[in-house]
């Protein structure tokens, strides 16, 4: 059979030999295995990616068990069919009731065999002495628990799901706040991912609070959120799967490679705080500005990478020019599109300049490129890179450019405003700080909102107050930093690419993946060189 890179890159032809790879891949698998089939079972494959990492609330994903998922069983039927109460035909019988304002006779399924709830049983109780007290709320019988039930019970939920039961009450968000200590080490030690720790070691044990549990989580849903937008991007536009079949087919390529790259953006989170974190240290400390330093190689660069063993500098290496791109692929105009058509439609600005894209990078972090990329629509994603920019930089938007094709796209369409101050776009937009989702949001509403908080007042001075990673910059900082942002073509590429021969972890450069390799590698389903025991800490 001929090699994979002598077809022309994601055609059918392709796709065929690497289905025939794999195949036989699978049949060297199972006649190896064959003798030993007759006397013992051959366990099944464990799953990618297998370890500990946090419950993300992200919805569905596409997938092919989506059809076979309501057959499974919940843990809560699993336990009581082990213990022989097997319910489930009693769930689907059917008894006549009698409803509507005609009283017409209809079917409606119910549950007979119930199990009798606590409100129920108290209400027995009640019937037999009325001066039993009224504490009949779950919310009171958990509270009466002591101190130590309280913490057992709550540590091993999701921690979403403990960020929401803050809000529930004051009463529990006095209880998780003084917990915090316990069920932040009980998700340290069974929860976090290897990987991620390998980049934020555990800090001492009295320091472990819910703020550095909330980072990890924050980053982790960063990484999730980018990787699931990168793999569809990529099974798009690059591998052509554009019909439903052809997606349901390339559906298990499609959940390796987005699970593959979760490690990896979260890694390039990393370099970014980090980096960001180290420059304005280094300026606000009057050091020396970069742009004015005759180097080779970036110091700041060079400091970061120095924190990441061989494997992690060249992965990340690799899969670095993909994530850019499909970055900067999201924020120009659909590149099918001719002038008559970009007219009509309304594309008429170009892709953003260079240093928009290192101020987003650089300043806002991934985090920020993550809401320019959920942002529908591409003239909305624009006006919201030009809002960001505009506000950060304290310049007024640009105005979109002229067009020949003006006459024809003034008719019937509003116009917009040449430009929009920084400061009104707020006002503008509509932004409201009671409804903001945001962790810190950085608009004027949201900050003075926080002022307003009472010193005193528990429930705004918890370890989360902290805020999120790559919190925005004060005004000041901003000042600093800037001017002295690297070029696009700069960042990471050439300081990494000199570390890894210096290295010497490949001998040439020749030997680095480019990204068609990297997509290869990632869709590939033979083990890819160890990298998903890598990824899981095995390695």
């Amino acid at each position: 059979m001929d090699p994979l890179h002598i077809t022309e890159f994601a055609s059918e032809r392709y796709f065929e030999k690497l289905k025939r790879l794999n195949e036989s891949n699978e049949n060297a698998a199972a006649s190896s295995s064959s003798p030993a089939a007759t006397t013992t079972t051959v366990p099944a494959e464990p799953p990618l990616l297998e370890g500990p990492t946090f419950t993300l609330p992200l919805g569905r994903q596409r997938s092919l068990d989506n059809d076979t998922a309501p057959l499974a069983l919940r843990p809560s039927e699993q336990k009581k069919r082990s213990l022989g109460h097997d319910l489930t035909a009693l769930r689907t019988q059917r008894r006549p009731t009698f409803s509507g304002s005609f009283g017409s006779l209809r079917s409606k399924v119910t549950v007979i065999h119930k199990a009798p709830l606590i409100t129920g049983h108290h209400e027995d109780i009640l019937a037999e002495d009325p001066t039993t007290p009224h504490i009949f709320a779950l919310q009171n019988l958990l509270l009466a628990l002591p101190n130590e039930l309280q913490a057992q019970v709550i540590a091993p939920l999701p921690i979403h799901t403990i960020l929401t039961l803050r809000l529930v009450s004051k009463s529990f968000h006095t209880l998780i706040t003084l917990n915090e200590a316990s069920i932040a080490r009980y998700h340290a030690s069974h929860k976090i991912p290897a990987y991620a720790l390998r980049l934020y070691p555990l800090p001492d044990p009295t320091a472990i609070n819910l703020h550095y549990l909330c980072c990890i989580w924050h980053r982790l849903h960063v990484a999730t959120k980018l990787s699931t937008m990168i793999s569809a991007q990529a099974t798009k536009e690059i591998f052509l799967r554009t019909t439903e079949a052809q997606r349901l087919e390339f559906e298990p390529q499609h959940r390796r490679m987005r699970q593959r790259l979760v490690p990896l953006i979260f890694a390039l989170f990393h370099f970014f705080e980090t980096y960001r974190d180290l420059h304005v240290r280094h300026l606000a400390n009057g050091g020396i500005p970069i742009r004015l330093q005759p180097y080779t190689l970036n110091p700041i660069e060079c400091q970061v990478m120095a924190m990441y063993d061989d494997r992690t500098l060249l992965k990340v290496h690799q899969v670095f020019p993909l994530v850019m791109s499909s970055f900067s692929r999201r924020l120009r105009p659909p590149s099918y599109a001719g002038t008559l058509e970009r007219s009509i439609k309304g594309y008429l600005k170009d892709r953003p300049a260079d240093e928009v894209y290192s101020t987003i990078v650089s300043i806002g972090g991934l985090r920020q490129a993550q809401r320019f990329w959920e942002t529908k629509g591409y003239n909305s994603r624009r006006a919201a890179v030009d809002m960001w920019y505009g506000f950060v930089t304290r310049s007024p938007v640009e105005a979109p450019p002229k067009s020949k094709m003006s006459i024809i796209t003034s008719l019937g369409r509003k116009k917009l405003n040449p430009a929009v101050d920084a400061a009104t776009s707020e006002t503008a937009a509509g932004h409201n700080s009671t409804s903001c989702n945001e962790w810190f949001c950085v608009k004027p509403a949201c900050r003075n909102g926080r002022r307003r908080h009472s010193t005193d007042n528990l429930v705004f001075h918890s370890s989360l107050s902290a805020g999120p990673p790559m919190s925005p910059l004060s005004r000041e900082q901003l000042r600093l930093v800037l001017p002295d942002l690297p070029q696009l073509s700069n960042i990471w590429c050439h300081t990494a690419e000199a570390l890894i021969l210096e290295r010497k972890i490949v001998e040439r450069a020749q030997d680095i993946k480019r990204t068609h390799q990297v997509l290869l590698e990632l869709i590939r389903d033979d083990g890819t060189d160890g990298l998903d025991d890598w990824n899981a800490g095995n390695t």
